[in-house]
C-alpha cells in the first residue's frame, strides 16, 4: 500500500474518530446515570480503603476493575455530573487501538459508530466500557502473542477484569493457548516468556476471582431471560417472534460457521464457554455486550482464515459473507444513533430532578427515606447520605440479607423516594410526584421505572 493511500486512510479514521467523539460527548451530556450506573461510583466514592473497597463489591457479584476506573477518576477530582467522560474516553481508547489493528476499513468506519459502542459502551457509566478497549487489545495482540506475551496477556487481564463474563472469555482464549501447550504441535507454545506471563496471569485472575466471590449472606439475585431472544435483540434488533428469533439465531450459526469453518474447533473453544453461561446460568440483554465484541474480535482475528477460497463458490461465498456482515454493522449503527437520539428526548433517568427537589428539605434537616435500590440514583448529587435508612452511612445499596432497605428506621419520614406507590402515605395526607425513567435497549424500552417521591403536607 502506497503512501498517499495510507494518508488518505488516516485522514478517513481521523474524521470518524472526531464525529465519534463529537456524538459522544453530545450523547454523555445529555445522558442521565441510572441506578447500575450511582450504585458503581458511590461505591468507589464511600470506601476509602482497597479493603473496604474489596469487601464491599464482592456483595455486587462482579470485579473491581470498573470501581478501580471510577475511583482513579474520583481521585483526580472528578465530579459526578461529568462521569460520562469515563466510559467515553476507555471507548475512544478502543476505537483507537481499532485503528491499529488489520481489520478492514469497512469495519474501521463502522463498528465505531454501532450500538454497543456508540451508546452501550461510550455512554452508559457501568463496566461495559472496558470490554471494547480491551477485546481490540487482544485483536491487535493476539497474532503476536508469542513474541509479544505481555502485552497480549495483560489485555486479557484487563477484560477479566470487568466482570465475570470478561473472566470466561480471557480464560477461553488462555485455554485454547494451554491446549497447544499441552499438543507441543506449536513451537512457539514453548516460549518461555510466554509460559510465564501465561501461568502468572492465570494466578493472579484466578486471586482475583477468589476474592471477589460473593460472601454467603449476599442477597444479590442472578437471573436469565431467553438466550435466542437477547441475542438477537443484539444482533439485529427487538424481535419478538419465537420462531423468527430461532431462525434469525440458526442464520447466524450457519453464516459463523462458515466464516470459521477453517479454524472451527479454536473458535469453538474461545466461544462455547460464554455462550453455555449465557444460557444456563446468567444473562441479561445489556451483558450481550460481550457476546457481540467475541463475534467481532474473533472475526477479526481470524480474517486471514475467512479469505483463503478453494473455487469460485467460496469466492462468492466470502462475498455474501462480507455483505451479510457489512448489512448487521449497519443495522448496530442505526440502532446506535437511534438510542442516542432516544436518549436525549426521553429520561433516561429523573434522579438529578429529583435530587434538585429534595435538596431544600435536606439542608433543613428533613427526614428523607430511600426505599428499593432505584432510589440511590439521587445520592451522587449529595457530598453525604440524605436518607435516614441508609446502612451505616453508606450511600449505596447494601446487598446483605440482614440490612432492610424498605423501612423508615421508626422515623415519621417528611420526605419519601421510592419506585411504587405507596397507599399508606396517601392515607396519612401525603402529597405525591411521579417522574420516569426510560431506559433503552435497541429499539424500544427495556425497562420502564417509575419514580414517586412523596412529600409530608
Amino acid at each position: 500500500m502506497n503512501s498517499k493511500k495510507i494518508s488518505r486512510l488516516w485522514i478517513l479514521y481521523g474524521v470518524v474518530f472526531i464525529a465519534f467523539i463529537c456524538i459522544g460527548i453530545f450523547a454523555g451530556s445529555h445522558h442521565e446515570p441510572w441506578a447500575d450506573e450511582a450504585q458503581s461510583w458511590l461505591i468507589a466514592r464511600d470506601n476509602h480503603t482497597l479493603s473496604d473497597l474489596l469487601y464491599w463489591i464482592k456483595y455486587e457479584g462482579t470485579l473491581p476493575g470498573w470501581h478501580f476506573i471510577l475511583k482513579a477518576f474520583q481521585l483526580l477530582g472528578l465530579d459526578y455530573g461529568h462521569v460520562y467522560i469515563v466510559p467515553l474516553l476507555l471507548t475512544a481508547a478502543g476505537v483507537v487501538i481499532l485503528f491499529f489493528t488489520d481489520a478492514p476499513v469497512a469495519a474501521k468506519v463502522i463498528l465505531p459508530f454501532s450500538y454497543f459502542v456508540i451508546f452501550q459502551n461510550a455512554v452508559s457509566a457501568r463496566a461495559y466500557a472496558m470490554v471494547f478497549p480491551a477485546m481490540m487489545l487482544i485483536v491487535l495482540f493476539y497474532k503476536k502473542r508469542y513474541k509479544a506475551p505481555v502485552r497480549y496477556h495483560v489485555a486479557l487481564f484487563l477484560l477479566g477484569m470487568s466482570s465475570s463474563y470478561g473472566v470466561i472469555i480471557s480464560c477461553s482464549f488462555m485455554l485454547w493457548d494451554f491446549i497447544m501447550m499441552l499438543s507441543g504441535k506449536t513451537k512457539d507454545a514453548e516460549n518461555k516468556k510466554f509460559k510465564f506471563t501465561f501461568y502468572a496471569t492465570g494466578l493472579l485472575m484466578a486471586l482475583i476471582c477468589v476474592l471477589s466471590l460473593p460472601p454467603e449472606d449476599c442477597s444479590f439475585g442472578i437471573g436469565r431471560i431467553s438466550f435466542a431472544e437477547s441475542a438477537t435483540n443484539a444482533l439485529l434488533f427487538s424481535v419478538h417472534n419465537k420462531i423468527v428469533q430461532y431462525v434469525f439465531l440458526l442464520a447466524v450459526v450457519l453464516l459463523l460457521v462458515y466464516y470459521f469453518r477453517n479454524c472451527l474447533v479454536r473458535v469453538l473453544v474461545m466461544s462455547l464457554p460464554l455462550v453455555l453461561y449465557m444460557i444456563f446460568m446468567y444473562q441479561r440483554l445489556w451483558h450481550m455486550t460481550y457476546l457481540f465484541f467475541l463475534i467481532v474480535a474473533l472475526m477479526l482475528i481470524f480474517r486471514d482464515e475467512f479469505k483463503k477460497t478453494k473455487g469460485r463458490k467460496e469466492e462468492f461465498g466470502n462475498l455474501l459473507t462480507n455483505a451479510l456482515v457489512i448489512f448487521l454493522l449497519s443495522v448496530q449503527c442505526f440502532t446506535g444513533f437511534y438510542s442516542v437520539w432516544y436518549d436525549y428526548r426521553n429520561p433516561y433517568s429523573p434522579s438529578k430532578e429529583i435530587a434538585d427537589m429534595v435538596r431544600p428539605y435536606h439542608e433543613a434537616g428533613a427526614n428523607i427515606v430511600g426505599l428499593g435500590f432505584y432510589s440511590i440514583s439521587v445520592s451522587p448529587y449529595f457530598d453525604e447520605s440524605i436518607y435516614i435508612n441508609d446502612y451505616e452511612d453508606k450511600t449505596y445499596f447494601i446487598w446483605k440479607r440482614d440490612v432492610e432497605r424498605n423501612t423508615y428506621c421508626g422515623k415519621v419520614p417528611d420526605v419519601v423516594v421510592t419506585n411504587s406507590r405507596m397507599p399508606d402515605l396517601e392515607e396519612n395526607g401525603y402529597r405525591w410526584e411521579l417522574h420516569e425513567s426510560r431506559m433503552i435497549f435497541k429499539l424500544e424500552d427495556a425497562e420502564y421505572i417509575p419514580y414517586y417521591v412523596y412529600f409530608r403536607e
